[in-house]
């Protein structure tokens, strides 16, 4: 009787810690003077976010791809 319900609620939640990660990231992102930023790998991004930062010449290293196991963004040099 609850199933759809149930399910439905899980996805949003999954649909609202990704969006929040993002959020956090684009954050991270307007104050950094380092150039690279870290994030465990325990945060999500959808592929569109990742697409549109990859467009912005932000590089993008996954988790798995990473000796540390962390998300790895380096922004591109400021101007």
């Amino acid at each position: 009787m609850y199933e759809e319900d149930i399910e439905h609620a899980l996805r949003a939640r999954k649909y609202n810690a990704i969006r929040a990660d993002e959020r956090e990231l684009i954050n991270a992102i307007t104050y950094d003077t380092d150039g690279i930023i870290k994030r465990r790998s325990c945060f999500g991004y959808s592929e569109e976010f990742i697409g549109e930062l990859q467009e912005h010449d932000i590089n993008v290293c996954e988790p798995d791809g990473n000796p540390d196991e962390n998300w790895t963004f380096t922004l591109p040099p400021m101007y």
